[in-house]
């Protein structure tokens, strides 16, 4: 198979996982921010629930380690990308997109500086 539709398709899941790390993250934050509401709702003791609590932080302090390691891997796959002969090409869809979605995943030959 062609290297940059290897590339591409490497590429693609790649940017799928960090978005789901992403929504991911997002949805521990507001499970974090919901647990003492409901404690306060609720009104009971603050210790009632303080162990679930410790275990979402845990949580998500994984989940940013998890987050972390894939930032690492997408530059090293990004120097393996310059290694296999497509240093001309970069693979849209990771980072600050302008449109949403509409070339994840695609290439683009961009020129030489």
């Amino acid at each position: 198979m062609n290297r940059r539709i290897v590339a591409e398709h490497l590429a693609t899941r790649l940017f799928t996982a960090e978005e789901a790390v992403d929504n991911t993250l997002a949805a521990m934050g507001e499970l974090i921010a919901a647990m003492p509401r409901a404690r306060l709702q609720a009104r009971v003791a603050a210790g009632v629930g303080q162990q679930a609590v410790d275990h979402v932080m845990v949580a998500a302090s994984g989940l940013a380690d998890v987050r972390r390691s894939l930032i690492a891997a997408h530059g090293a796959l990004s120097d393996a990308k310059d290694q296999i002969g497509l240093r001309r090409v970069t693979l849209v869809g990771g980072g600050d997109k302008e449109e949403p979605d509409s070339t994840r995943g695609q290439l683009e030959v961009v020129k030489s500086a």
